[in-house]
């Protein structure tokens, strides 16, 4: 897409996704695993931090499709999402789950499944005219079902709105419309198409690049030692 001076940029839709995944996890480490919940409008709070949380992974989706665009070394971006896919995985367990268990994974895994995903439809771009429709629909459904199996976060679901990303990069407005169809069972969701449509292109803080990646497992265990200070 072509960049322009008005509208939002990368970094400022960085910084809305790890701010609004925060509040998120607030809600479902803290706030959902102690008796805060029993609180008063304990759950009511909940609700208000799990709703704004919603916007978050959208816009890290986004991200990761034009990550993909822009990245001078796709297989650096890859392994790079699964060190931290891996580093992740603890915190995520003992925040979200209260202990370790092999089974649901992080959103990193989802994000490097859709990042394979992206990675096998350039080839088959590249190579393949004839059955182009199937070749791309066989490795987005095994895609989706490897997601599913391996339990991670937002699953098939996940894996197909960054195919939706994907495919319609060149147009922005079918991105929005269809990337919030199929997120529109979480009720908040769509609403972080309203800020994706407004996309400016922009790109900036590459200092920052490996804090965003970081702040994901670290933030997670500092709200697993938060809990435990309550309880």
């Amino acid at each position: 897409m072509e960049k322009t001076g008005k509208g939002i940029s990368a970094d400022v839709l960085k910084w809305i996704a790890i701010i609004t995944m925060l509040i998120d996890h607030i809600g479902a480490a803290i706030v959902e695993k102690t008796n805060i919940i029993l609180l008063p409008y304990g759950k009511i709070l909940d609700y208000i931090l799990r709703y704004i949380g919603r916007l978050s992974f959208p816009i890290f989706c986004f991200l990761l499709v034009e990550g993909f665009f822009h990245t001078r070394s796709r297989q650096k971006y890859l392994c790079n999402l699964l060190i931290f896919a891996v580093l992740s995985e603890l915190p995520f367990e003992i925040s979200f789950l209260g202990e370790i268990i092999v089974g649901f994974r992080n959103v990193f895994w989802t994000l490097a499944i859709g990042m394979i995903m992206m990675m096998l439809l350039e080839k088959i771009k590249e190579r393949v005219s004839a059955q182009q429709n199937l070749f791309f629909i066989l490795i987005v459904a095994a895609c989706a079902v490897l997601a599913q199996l391996l339990q991670t976060d937002y699953g098939a679901v996940g894996i197909l709105l960054i195919f939706i990303l994907y495919k319609t990069r060149e147009d922005r407005k079918q991105q929005c419309i269809l990337g919030a169809i199929a997120m529109c069972y979480e009720i908040t969701a769509p609403l972080a198409f309203l800020l994706l449509y407004h996309y400016n292109g922009v790109r900036k803080q590459k200092s920052l690049k490996y804090f965003f990646y970081a702040f994901y497992p670290l933030h997670l265990l500092l709200l697993y030692w938060i809990r435990a200070l309550i309880v």
